[in-house]
């Protein structure tokens, strides 16, 4: 038995015993039996890749456990190449619409009317914060699963998260790597190059569903593209990313607002007593948003807030609803992510047109207002539009009431900085 073998074991049950866990509680955590959990850390069973990084995801071990999995002979790890490997989050039980969105996926399966795969198709689904759009796609990945026989893949980018770093392809591509079996030592070593020459080469032949969760910009997904045909990725962003649509040739689908009645229908399935469904210019005051109607159906009993819905008091409605105690569904938080990856001169020019503008306006009015050349107001419209910081339509922008509320928040924040 090898010295590495033997590591392993001990330092599992190490981890484990420091933090006050028995082998249940494991076995709990990351769903494999209390047995076979003592095999391994007796040193009697080898631990594939899935376990050690399920074990040091749970223990908070900062990949050494996945270190140690890793530097095992690659015969010993050969057979959980053969393994299929299912990385979809589950998606909500109360997911309702977005038919033709979903029949729009259903179309870009790779799968040929004659059975053969041709391709690897690549969709990018884009919106605004809140829209829903990995909820869709872990609905249609758990729906179009078994089209997928070799597995999913699933990576959330964190592109947009409050205050974080956004993962980087090489990142992901080590740990891809490493959930589908590749344990060879020389990874760690890898360039981004290097990892993305494996990834495609290991997805040969293979018919997976690769999802990308949260990307802000091409240079995170390109290396992680497959070019198997039957293999299908779904990339999603705040994003419309222009870059990977021409250089790439993905599939552009942007998540709308839902309609009057999808919205109606999603309240409905988890609180069919709120005021909301009795009076549906609250939704209309929610946006038709499926985040922030979620948010204000438990605002049920608070009257202050259906008056801020009603009379559309944007200060108000941005305050209710980033009140949830989660930062990751704080309509605050999710809008700060946005307004984060912005350059410098677009942060400053989404400030100027919340306190400048008044319903719909032309790059002529922007530029008056920013105190600029029209080509250089046309290029910081495009970046708020881009992450759906503005409204855009028949060449027109706009903000609506909780952009622009947020926008002035921010306007004061950056003032109080400067005079701090």
């Amino acid at each position: 038995m090898s010295v590495t073998l033997v590591e392993f074991g001990p330092t599992l049950r190490a981890l484990r015993t420091s933090q006050g866990l028995t082998l249940g509680d494991l076995a709990r955590l990351v769903n494999y039996s209390k047995s076979h959990l003592s095999r391994v850390e007796t040193g009697k069973k080898l631990p594939t890749a899935d376990l050690a990084r399920h074990c040091d995801d749970a223990l908070g071990a900062e990949g050494s456990l996945i270190s140690i999995a890793m530097s095992l002979p690659r015969r010993r790890v050969q057979a959980a190449k053969t393994r299929c490997v299912r990385q979809l989050p589950r998606s909500t039980a109360d997911f309702v619409g977005r038919v033709e969105l979903l029949r729009q996926l259903d179309r870009m399966c790779p799968q040929a009317s004659d059975g053969q795969y041709r391709g690897s198709p690549l969709v990018l689904v884009d919106g605004p914060a809140g829209i829903g759009k990995t909820e869709m796609v872990l609905h249609w990945g758990h729906l179009a699963a078994e089209r997928f026989h070799d597995g999913t893949l699933f990576a959330d980018l964190d592109g947009f998260r409050q205050g974080g770093s956004p993962l980087t392809a090489e990142q992901v591509l080590r740990r891809f790597l490493y959930d589908l079996g590749e344990t060879r030592a020389d990874l760690k070593e890898s360039d981004a190059q290097q990892l993305g020459v494996s990834f495609r080469s290991l997805l040969t032949g293979k018919r997976m569903l690769i999802v990308l969760d949260n990307a802000t910009r091409p240079e995170q997904v390109r290396p992680l593209l497959p070019a198997s045909p039957g293999c299908m990725t779904v990339v999603t962003s705040r994003s419309r990313m222009p870059g990977l649509l021409a250089r790439n040739g993905a599939v552009r689908l942007q998540v709308p607002p839902m309609t009057r009645e999808e919205s109606l229908e999603l309240l409905v399935t988890f609180d069919p007593e709120s005021r909301l469904a009795q009076r549906p210019e609250y939704l209309d005051a929610c946006g038709h948003i499926p985040l922030l109607i979620r948010i204000a159906s438990g605002w049920h009993m608070n009257p202050e807030f259906y008056d801020s819905l009603h009379r559309q008091e944007s200060a108000a409605m941005l305050r209710f609803f980033s009140m949830v105690g989660d930062d990751s569904t704080s309509l605050r938080s999710l809008l700060q992510g946005s307004y984060e990856v912005l350059t410098g001169e677009a942060m400053r020019a989404f400030s100027l047109l919340a306190t400048s503008t008044k319903g719909w306006f032309t790059v002529r009015d922007a530029a008056r207002f920013l105190d600029t050349g029209q080509s250089a107001a046309e290029e910081l419209l495009s970046e708020l539009a881009d992450i759906h910081l503005l409204q855009y339509w028949n060449g027109k922008f706009a903000l609506d009431p909780v952009h622009r509320a947020f926008a002035v928040e921010r306007s004061g924040a950056v003032d109080s900085e400067r005079n701090g």
